[in-house]
């Protein structure tokens, strides 16, 4: 049975450049619950974000922010989780 927390997600796929998926995945363990991160394929440095209602725009303007320095390159955006 899925928490309260994880039936109100956003799931965003992103790719980034391949060397950056670790830092990606630092910034974002510095913010409490703006978002979680897994790595789909880190050769291509395609990753899934796991993003709480609400945090969607946050983590826009994250993304926007380091955009050049994470090399973000795709971003597929996936369905609310309900």
């Amino acid at each position: 049975m899925l928490s309260t927390y994880e039936m109100h997600m956003t799931n965003w796929k992103i790719q980034i450049d391949p060397r950056q998926v670790h830092y990606l995945k630092f910034i974002l363990e510095g913010y409490d619950n703006l978002a979680t991160m897994s790595t789909i394929d880190r050769r291509q440095g395609i990753v899934e974000l796991y993003i709480p209602s609400g945090n969607e725009d946050l983590v826009r303007e994250l993304l926007v922010s380091i955009k050049t320095e994470i090399g973000l390159k795709t971003e597929y955006r996936s369905q609310e989780s309900k």
